[in-house]
């Protein structure tokens, strides 16, 4: 085991041990009863209105493998891509570490139909990539439109940094826009890579469909909260954004407790008995039941493989 990879297993434990004594501070006077309740408050209608979110929002994150796809010169079914897509990113959502979990899907089931190694590196770096184009493109227009956000727990950040912040991110994105325009879909060396960029066409649609699966993931947890007001929608998706920024950069499995302790400091607005009952919901429905049916389709995906290569054998 390599020194880099055991300071990473630290630095994440260490994170998590914070994370846990943060949510204590925060959940203490919380009564768990009063959570169930709150649970079994929540409405069929909204359940309903969470599950088929959820479908929307892995809905478009097969589409980020599309893209890259697209990118590096490879057509594959959209079924192989679905499936590949899907398990890939279940897993490193509720694993973490997504270039370990979600690259060794992508790999078992892009590598069976003739994509390579190098390519399947391109497809995550292009996924990737499309990720933190929607966030942070929806972080500097909340900071710039909505000047008066919330505070995080008892600290409010000044309306002019935040401007800035706003302004400074969205500077950046512009240029990283001019400045596919004019490369032009060129190749570049990365370390060993060698990657292809996208055309500022191409790196539009990777804005859009950015933005649109963070939308829809806010929408999960934000239909679940108690007759959700239009208005709190807005500071729902920046604690949203920021609580999964913070749990990809410390490689938190699923965000486990890291992703529930800056959702509960950024909405102080919100009752927490019914937060905590709507993030133990969302993450039940966002994360626990894709990864049963995520488990199941890799399983069985593994499973005709074997059954296919046994019979090619004979």
């Amino acid at each position: 085991m390599s020194l880099r990879t055991i300071a990473v297993a630290v630095a994440t434990i260490a994170v998590l041990a914070v994370s846990g004594v943060a949510l204590h501070h925060l959940l203490a006077g919380i009564v768990w009863s009063d959570v169930k309740a709150a649970v079994r408050a929540i409405p069929p209608a909204a359940l309903i209105a969470a599950a088929l979110l959820t479908m929307l929002s892995y809905f478009i994150l097969t589409g980020f493998d599309v893209l890259a796809l697209r990118l590096v010169g490879r057509r594959l079914p959209y079924r192989t891509v679905a499936l590949a897509a899907f398990t890939s990113y279940i897993f490193s959502h509720n694993l973490g570490f997504a270039a370990l979990t979600g690259g060794a899907a992508r790999y078992r089931i892009y590598g069976r139909h003739g994509v390579p190694l190098r390519d399947v590196g391109q497809i995550m770096i292009v996924a990737g990539v499309t990720f933190w184009l929607g966030a942070f493109l929806l972080l500097g227009l909340a900071f710039v439109i909505l000047p008066d956000l919330p505070p995080v727990g008892d600290r409010a950040v000044p309306p002019s940094l935040q401007n800035a912040a706003g302004l400074t991110t969205l500077v950046l994105l512009a240029g990283y826009m001019v400045a596919l325009a004019l490369l032009d879909g060129r190749a570049v060396r990365l370390w060993r890579w060698r990657v292809s960029l996208p055309t500022w066409r191409m790196a539009v649609a990777q804005f859009a469909l950015g933005t649109l699966d963070l939308l829809a993931a806010t929408a999960v947890l934000f239909v679940l909260l108690p007759g959700p007001d239009l208005s709190l929608y807005s500071a729902v998706l920046v604690g949203y954004l920021l609580a999964i920024i913070s749990s990809l950069l410390v490689h938190a499995p699923g965000g486990l407790g890291v992703f529930e302790v800056v959702m509960i400091a950024a909405l102080p607005q919100v009752d927490r008995t019914a937060l905590v009952a709507a993030l133990l919901t969302f993450r039940l429905v966002y994360y626990l039941i894709p990864l049963a049916v995520g488990v199941l389709l890799f399983v069985g995906h593994e499973a005709l493989a074997l059954r296919g290569a046994r019979r090619a054998a004979r």
